[in-house]
């Protein structure tokens, strides 16, 4: 079976009457819904994939989440269930098409643009107050139904989120967010990533629509992380003259690279566009690039420009070091130091074994297998725990992306350790010196000497890493 179904067949008691389109989890086809006298969205899993827990449930939690909703503006789910061994959920049919596809003729007029802007912001602001975050929103998740008023509908809530769950329900090879459209804190995989980022994307599809561009439309995975954390916000008045210049004010505040400078919802960022349209423009300053070094600390539960520095210069670098991914994405810092009253001394076995744990832990982590990534990541994984364990949990899907995605091969030549232990021996804090070999594809190995701070845990006879941070990163 190859997972296929013909026109006039009956799945789970919905007739099909034609393929919608396909997907990398399965196939939407129109059908006749079973019970009453309308058409429906019937989104099957593939069989290939369905035995697979992690694309089940993230399936399973895409009808969990629309189920929630009651809104105008959401494409809503009727039914699901399983039959033949495949998922499958029946949904609200929109017979219309979606934003990326009516980009494909050019900018849409800034009257429509806001419109539709506007009836996504309501869908996003309900989604928010029930405690969901798209984390997916773009051009092709905009549909357009067909009549007199053309509706305006999100749909493919697939990457949401509720915002007190974290359980790192990606793919290897796809993101929370689409690269295009995707907020700085995704990046930096910040665990307080809120509406806001929601706020982010919104912003670059408004720009979209009025210019008929991508906000950053790097050639390279790495460019354009680059530029969503460092470049400056792009003005829709540039790129397009007859955009009103009002909106390069929106856009400005809608795109900050702090989500704290955003504005604090959709429906606010809808109504700033919709003033953009008769306002007189109000002249802001240029968002400056990010300087190289913070100057101070941030204030509290605001973005760290330390860690926003590290993914600049993985991403300006693309290097592939999966060490520096880690610590991009993460940005955990060291704990307390040694008391400087001076503890008594643990024995010293303890002190040499976390000094070998941390040493061949580093060295797994930073050095990729390319031939084997699942492996690698479960070797990683196992190697893990507490903090760093639950951050690895989002942290590693994404670096098997990065790095897939480079040309760049690294691993770790040498490491030598020197550990800080605690007064029982059961925790020690690890300084790592590293001596890695990098090499573009045809070039020669060049060498380079990051620093790395673990820390290791006695855990049921085992030494695991709890903190993993690499601040100095190849410039």
């Amino acid at each position: 079976m190859n997972g296929a179904l013909e026109p006039g067949a009956v799945f789970a008691g919905y007739r099909i009457e034609r393929l919608l389109g396909t997907g990398g989890m399965g196939q939407v086809y129109l059908a006749r819904d079973r019970d009453l006298p309308r058409p429906v969205a019937l989104k099957l899993l593939n069989p290939m994939t369905g035995d697979e827990q992690e694309v089940r449930a993230r399936f399973l939690r895409e009808t969990d989440t629309v189920a929630r909703f009651a809104h105008p503006n959401i494409v809503a789910v009727y039914a699901r269930g399983e039959e033949q061994n495949r998922l499958w959920m029946a949904m609200q049919y929109i017979e219309g098409t979606d934003v990326a596809a009516v980009l494909r003729d050019g900018p849409v007029r800034p009257d429509h643009t806001v419109r539709i802007i506007e009836e996504t912001a309501r869908a996003l602001d309900h989604a928010h107050t029930a405690g969901v975050l798209h984390r997916d929103v773009k051009p092709a998740n905009i549909l357009l139904a067909w009549g007199e008023h053309q509706r305006v509908y999100l749909s493919d809530f697939g990457i949401a989120k509720a915002v007190d769950r974290s359980d790192g329900l990606t793919r290897t090879g796809e993101l929370y967010a689409s690269f295009h459209y995707a907020a700085p804190e995704y990046f930096e995989m910040r665990p307080d990533i809120d509406r806001r980022a929601d706020v982010y994307s919104l912003g670059c599809t408004l720009y979209y629509l009025l210019t008929g561009r991508l906000p950053y439309p790097a050639a390279t995975t790495g460019a354009l992380i680059n530029a969503h954390l460092n470049a400056p916000v792009p003005r829709p008045s540039a790129a397009d003259p007859r955009v009103p210049r009002g909106f390069d004010g929106v856009i400005a505040k809608a795109m900050a690279k702090n989500p704290y400078e955003r504005f604090p919802s959709c429906g606010e960022l809808a109504l700033a566009a919709r003033r953009a349209l008769t306002e007189p423009a109000v002249t802001m300053p240029a968002t400056p690039p990010v300087p190289p070094i913070a100057q101070s600390a941030p204030p509290p539960g605001r973005p760290s420009r330390g860690r926003r520095r590290i993914a600049t210069a993985l991403a300006a670098a693309l290097a592939p070091a999966i060490f520096g991914t880690a610590a991009w994405l993460t940005g955990i810092s060291r704990t307390g130091t040694a008391d400087s009253a001076g503890p008594p001394a643990p024995p010293a076995d303890a002190e040499a074994a976390a000094e070998q744990a941390a040493c061949a832990y580093t060295t797994l982590v930073g050095t990729y297998d390319y031939a084997d990534p699942a492996g690698w990541e479960q070797q990683v994984q196992a190697g893990a725990t507490g903090q760093w364990k639950s951050q690895a949990e989002t942290v590693l899907p994404m670096a098997r992306v990065l790095i897939s995605a480079d040309p760049e091969r690294s691993r770790v030549q040498e490491a030598t350790c020197t550990a800080t232990m605690s007064a029982g021996g059961t925790r020690a804090e690890v300084q790592v010196q590293l001596t890695t070999l990098d090499a573009e594809p045809g070039a020669a190995e060049t060498s380079r000497e990051p620093s790395v701070s673990t820390v290791m845990e006695l855990v049921d006879g085992r030494w695991l890493c709890s903190v993993f941070n690499a601040p100095f990163m190849p410039e």
